[in-house]
């Protein structure tokens, strides 16, 4: 899967059903049960998404500041989601 954002494009391992579950245990973790957002354990599903989309993550983003990782992570999180930013 490839990733165009702002700061570069990205090659991304494709995402199977059994990560993809991973993925959703992470997200549940995020939300407390009041409905409240937990934001470092939405670092968790970004470090979570860089481990699987990189094999070798430093490689592809040490050249960049943590802003921009995070933007790019996020990208990718919203790819293997199925979330488009585009409006409809």
């Amino acid at each position: 899967m490839k990733i165009t954002t702002p700061h570069g494009d990205f090659n991304c391992r494709d995402m199977s059903f059994a990560d993809r579950r991973k993925l959703h245990r992470l997200e549940i973790k995020a939300v407390s049960l009041n409905g409240d957002f937990k934001q470092e354990k939405f670092f968790d599903i970004l470090e979570f998404v860089m481990d699987f989309a990189f094999k070798d993550p430093e490689k592809h983003l040490k050249e960049l500041d943590d802003n921009q990782v995070d933007e790019i992570l996020t990208a990718i999180y919203q790819s293997y989601k199925g979330i488009s930013k585009k409006k409809k």
